[in-house]
């Protein structure tokens, strides 16, 4: 009796293995052809845009940390003359000059960005949104050569970063410049185009 019952657990078992088996097999095969399917579709279009475009989400840290490196690569070339020791990096605004959660956003990976960089100190964004609110002034691109003065004063800095962010319909305009605080003058800008998500155009119609 024990004898039937051993080869009856042995006959589930070697049953049970063969399922195991075949769905091993099927989950690899299926694995191939959508590997050779992506390939084929990866030739019709830039690989690198194609994979970007299947595994890159719209939240993507390293995304906003590239373009905000290169943004602080292209502002930082030239300006050696300036002398400039520390920055104050203000929020980013949109067309009505208002400041989006977008502007907010970037603005912040910019100093992440030059922080990250040694490349000047940066204010603190709490000294900086006090320092505006004591002068009644809030983030724009439309300071007067003495309100620039009177910013960098408090703050005792060199050099301003403003910008805007912009939708332009095919991508999200990324427009930053450094304002030398002794001149009023921009001394370097830079743009970066942004892929428009509904992540990025979210983050740019909320305040």
């Amino acid at each position: 009796m024990n004898g039937f019952k051993n080869l009856a657990e042995q006959m589930e078992r070697i049953k049970n293995w063969g399922f195991d088996f075949i769905a091993i097999h099927v989950k690899a095969i299926c694995m191939v052809f959508i590997l050779v399917f992506l390939s084929a579709c990866e030739v019709k279009m830039a690989p690198s845009q194609f994979w970007e475009a299947v595994f890159t989400p719209d939240t993507d840290s390293e995304y906003y940390k590239k373009k905000s490196e290169n943004l602080v690569y292209d502002l930082t070339q030239g300006v050696q003359e300036y002398e400039i020791n520390k920055v104050v990096v203000l929020d980013l605004v949109d067309d009505e000059n208002r400041v989006p959660i977008l502007g907010e956003y970037m603005s912040s990976r910019v100093v992440e960005a030059i922080t990250r960089g040694r490349f000047f100190r940066v204010s603190q964004k709490g000294e900086v949104l006090a320092t505006l609110e004591r002068l009644e002034l809030k983030p724009s691109v439309r300071y007067t050569k003495e309100e620039i003065q009177r910013i960098g004063h408090e703050l005792k800095a060199q050099a301003i970063i403003n910008g805007k962010v912009r939708d332009i319909g095919a991508n999200i305009d990324v427009h930053v410049s450094m304002v030398d605080i002794a001149s009023g003058e921009v001394i370097a800008s830079a743009t970066e185009q942004l892929n428009r998500t509904r992540f990025a155009v979210e983050l740019l119609r909320h305040y």
